[in-house]
């Protein structure tokens, strides 16, 4: 008697796990992807800052806009972008813009979620001119 409902027992938790582990996969999957996308949000955005910092130290525009070049070449993403970097340096202020679509291999999540993974961010701040802040402040 025991033997019968014990069989019984492991036969529906069978059932009721393989209509299960689709779910868990496919929940599984697209938190794996999400993190690669805020991982490449949160790198874009570092490259971005560190651009203007350096750029925002050098008075020289063509040496400020090397720098800048350089710090966003620095970028080091997981996933495969197609970015658009501007960089735009006025007298008084150093700006950085970067657009960009994240690409998605044929399959399931190129139907799901075409349109969604795009990224768009603009910074900008004032340049500094060490000497006259120095100056500034000793008088």
């Amino acid at each position: 008697m025991y033997l019968r409902s014990l069989k019984r027992l492991c036969g529906s938790m069978t059932v009721e796990l393989t209509l299960l582990m689709p779910f868990l996969i496919g929940v599984f999957l697209f938190l794996f992807f999400s993190l690669y996308y805020l991982h490449d949000i949160a790198a874009i955005q570092k490259g971005c800052s560190a651009a203007l910092i350096r750029g925002s130290l050098i008075r020289d525009d063509t040496e400020a806009r090397r720098e800048m070049q350089e710090a966003m070449e620095e970028i080091r993403l997981l996933g495969k972008w197609d970015l658009e970097k501007n960089i735009r340096i006025d007298r008084e202020k150093v700006s950085v813009a970067v657009k960009g679509n994240m690409n998605v291999r044929e399959g399931l999540f190129l139907k799901l979620i075409r349109d969604r993974y795009v990224y768009e961010t603009s910074m900008s701040t004032e340049r500094i001119d060490e000497t006259a802040y120095i100056r500034s402040k000793r008088r």
